[in-house]
């Protein structure tokens, strides 16, 4: 076993049989960075349920398995990219505190959402949700098929609501350069409606609205803008929900980014109620980037 390098990728593996795409993902982010690639297994015999005296055997066994994968792991990424430094290690404390350790050193953490199972489904989309509320550093959620990573594959959307904090604009905005794509940003606003699903905004309201968004956003965007010139930016203000907006613009993206709304009030949910449902809907890999 290995220390995590710093400043590394590192991804979240398993049994599931979609591991070698994010396994694969995750090797493709860590060539665009030229960064090492830390392969991180959650090992427990916790979910077994087994009787003491039949734990020995059955615990080597899985042990020697999960070591097998995280070997077979190593030489895939090794076959594929013969310049990547690549790491592993058996996390033994668990799925989410053990990768919530390693994120303290690593610039990007990667994971995937589905199960062999529905049970197992539950259980690893619980994984993923908890490190998209708990990590250091940028969590990608493989919630959809991946496009290619590869300069030229889909544009980065960004969901940047008024004020948005620096961390995910930035974050945005260097992921489009890496890729050499457009950078998509969906703002979104609402207005009281008379009748549910219906919305009748007069002609004048909605011309000042969304000079304010659009001033708001030019805002929020300039120092990206200065910091990446090369990165062609799309802008879009329009009269939606965010998370639906969201969840659309994620057709054919090849990555959507948000911010993560933590809270930390008594019984409120860790991430805000837009990164939920996009974490649950969308149909892209999803980048929940943290920020104070």
């Amino acid at each position: 076993m290995t220390a995590s390098p710093v400043r590394s990728v590192v991804v979240g593996i398993d049994a599931t049989p979609d591991n070698d795409q994010v396994l694969d993902w995750a090797a493709d982010q860590a060539a665009l960075r030229t960064a090492p690639l830390h392969i991180a297994h959650a090992w427990s015999l916790a979910p077994y349920q087994l009787p003491p005296g039949d734990r020995g055997d059955i615990a080597e066994q899985l042990l020697q398995a999960a070591r097998q994968q995280l070997h077979r792991a190593e030489g895939r990424v090794r076959e594929r990219y013969s310049s990547i430094e690549v790491s592993s290690e058996l996390l033994t404390d668990g799925a989410v505190p053990g990768l919530v350790r390693t994120s303290e050193h690593a610039d990007l953490l990667v994971v995937g959402t589905r199960g062999r199972n529905r049970l197992a489904s539950t259980l690893l989309g619980s994984v993923s949700q908890g490190l998209a509320a708990h990590a250091d550093c940028p969590v990608v959620v493989l919630a959809g098929p991946p496009q290619a990573s590869a300069p030229g594959h889909g544009a980065v959307v960004l969901g940047a609501a008024p004020g948005e904090a620096a961390a995910p604009v930035t974050f945005a905005f260097a992921e489009a350069s890496r890729r050499s794509v457009p950078l998509r940003v969906i703002r979104t606003w609402l207005y009281p409606q008379a009748y549910p699903g219906i919305f009748a905004v007069p002609p004048v309201e909605k011309i000042t609205r969304t000079r304010e968004e659009n001033e708001d956003l030019a805002e929020v965007l300039a120092a990206g803008r200065k910091e990446f010139p090369d990165v062609q930016v799309i802008t879009e203000v329009t009269l939606d929900e965010a998370d639906a907006a969201l969840v659309d613009a994620s057709a054919g993206a090849c990555l959507v980014v948000v911010g993560a709304e933590r809270h930390q009030r008594r019984f409120a949910m860790p991430l805000g109620p837009v990164t939920q449902r996009v974490l649950h809907h969308a149909h892209s890999p999803i980048a929940v980037v943290p920020h104070p």
